[in-house]
């Protein structure tokens, strides 16, 4: 698997349908590589496999155990470009 996050293949279908300001990608806690996030409750890295409960700005993180990561704003798929050097 590559690690560009331009070649992860959630990130190419959501491509399709969405311009890439209005794609969110998440710096993967575990393995620190880029990972596509559809924003919803959970961000599973396709890289390490591993899934995230993601916790909002003013949300306690749970304490059952499970990885949870927190998220202050988002990065979008545009910014990698400018700030990450992108494709």
């Amino acid at each position: 698997m590559s690690k560009d996050i331009w070649k992860d293949p959630r990130v190419v279908q959501a491509l399709k349908s969405r311009p890439a300001y209005d794609i969110a990608v998440v710096d993967c806690p575990q393995c620190h590589q880029w990972g596509y996030y559809n924003q919803g409750s959970h961000f599973t890295c396709l890289h390490c496999d591993v899934s995230f409960y993601v916790c909002s700005e003013d949300e306690e993180a749970p304490d059952d155990g499970h990885p949870w990561l927190r998220l202050e704003g988002f990065i979008t798929l545009a910014d990698t470009l400018e700030e990450f050097g992108g494709p």
